[in-house]
């Protein structure tokens, strides 16, 4: 089963009760340049938990297994009053203790679900990569984001010949040349 890690995310944040008390709203950005759409909304809702719908994916090997590793990440996004210093670091902490949660939390859906053969066997919980924002990065706005991984089984193995041809076009099979133009073997 794979990992919906959206989903997720969005979960946690609706059902974090320090999200739901400070009104963090959860939406989905694609990428860190479309939070700038997302920040317009804080005139209506000062918090965010921002879920990335775009991963950072590899493929690699382990022994002769092949798995899909694909890195999620959440922003933790709060405002604060513009030049004031104390609420920015009051804002921060309250970021970071949100970030606290959401790990604790993850931590303890891997064990819980792990052993049911749930979708939660991959989640790399043993390294959570995390970066705060500068104070002057984003003005009136503060938090940090985090970046998770998912490592999932791929199969990369053709199970026979017929496999492979579904997929592939010989070279005695007509072509198309690019340009769309049909081309027939010793044309």
């Amino acid at each position: 089963m794979i990992f919906d890690a959206l989903h997720y995310f969005e979960t946690l944040a609706r059902q974090n009760r320090l999200c739901v008390e400070n009104g963090f709203r959860p939406a989905f950005c694609s990428g860190p340049d479309s939070i700038e759409g997302i920040m317009q909304e804080f005139q209506k809702t000062a918090n965010f938990v921002c879920i990335d719908d775009t991963t950072d994916q590899n493929l690699f090997t382990e022994g002769v297994s092949y798995f899909k590793r694909r890195v999620y990440t959440v922003f933790i996004l709060a405002a604060y009053r513009w030049d004031d210093m104390e609420d920015r670091e009051e804002k921060l902490n309250l970021c970071r203790t949100i970030f606290t949660q959401f790990v604790k939390r993850m931590i303890w859906d891997k064990v819980q679900r792990e052993n049911e053969g749930d979708d939660f066997t991959f989640l790399n919980v043993e390294r959570i990569y995390s970066k705060e924002f500068g104070r002057y990065t984003m003005n009136g706005v503060t938090g940090l984001y985090f970046m998770v991984e998912n490592d999932e089984p791929a199969s990369m193995d053709y199970e026979d010949e017929k496999d492979l041809e579904s997929e592939w076009v010989t070279e005695t099979e007509t072509t198309t040349e690019p340009g769309g133009e049909t081309q027939e073997e010793g044309d």
